[in-house]
């Protein structure tokens, strides 16, 4: 009688053991085979805060919907943004134009603009603008630069030695050097509050015929 108790408590305590390791088991295998769905990647977009600049983009086809953003796909190897008249005042955003070769944005309101990330252009005409500074000295390949109609106060212009063209008529710049700048074939600093231009001996002994500043103003080797 003893003996059917025990061998009946082992069969027991077996049985339990056993279906508790089925049912682990179990839980186990389902955790191994569920299914995991992918996550689709979200594509990158830049901000475009101001609205009058994405409509711009917009009826280039770089964007189809004015939401404030636009896909950065669209716009990196973009080389040829021209934007005149079109009411912008807000340039945020085109740092993702990274491949831009050509920048014209004459006659609009802006007053503040980054391309430090634009490093490739060679082209840039911001005319009748509010601009008050501009910094140009990453952009090494630099040839054409025009920004006649401005509050521009000083230009730094050192680091731009393959530039030909400089337009800067009607600003407020009070100092201008451009001794660092052989190639520079065309120059207008007219209606400026300057009256002396930092330059070469080169520049100084052979002054292009197109370079034209005010009848007060002078070309020397310092300036005070």
């Amino acid at each position: 009688m003893e003996f059917s108790k025990i061998t009946f408590r082992f069969l027991s305590i077996y049985l339990t053991t056993t279906l508790l390791l089925i049912s682990c088991g179990s839980d186990d295998t389902d955790s191994v085979t569920e299914t995991i769905d992918p996550v689709t990647p979200q594509a990158q977009r830049t901000l475009i805060p101001d609205p009058a600049f994405e409509a711009a983009l917009i009826e280039l086809n770089l964007d189809n919907e004015l939401d404030g953003s636009v896909l950065s796909d669209n716009i990196d190897e973009v080389m040829d943004l021209i934007l005149n008249e079109k009411g912008i005042s807000d340039l945020t955003g085109i740092e993702g134009f990274t491949n831009l070769y050509n920048l014209w944005l004459n006659d609009n309101a802006i007053s503040e603009i980054d391309l430090s990330q634009n490093n490739m252009v060679k082209f840039i005409f911001i005319e009748n603008n509010n601009l008050s500074e501009i910094q140009v000295s990453t952009m090494p390949n630099l040839e054409k630069l025009e920004l006649s109609g401005n509050a521009i106060s000083a230009l730094d212009v050192s680091n731009n030695q393959q530039l030909q063209f400089l337009i800067l008529d009607d600003n407020t710049i009070t100092a201008l050097d451009v001794s660092n700048n052989p190639e520079l074939f065309t120059l207008e600093v007219r209606n400026n509050p300057l009256d002396c231009i930092k330059v070469s001996q080169s520049q100084l002994d052979n002054t292009p015929t197109n370079w034209v500043i005010d009848e007060n103003d002078t070309l020397s080797l310092e300036c005070n």
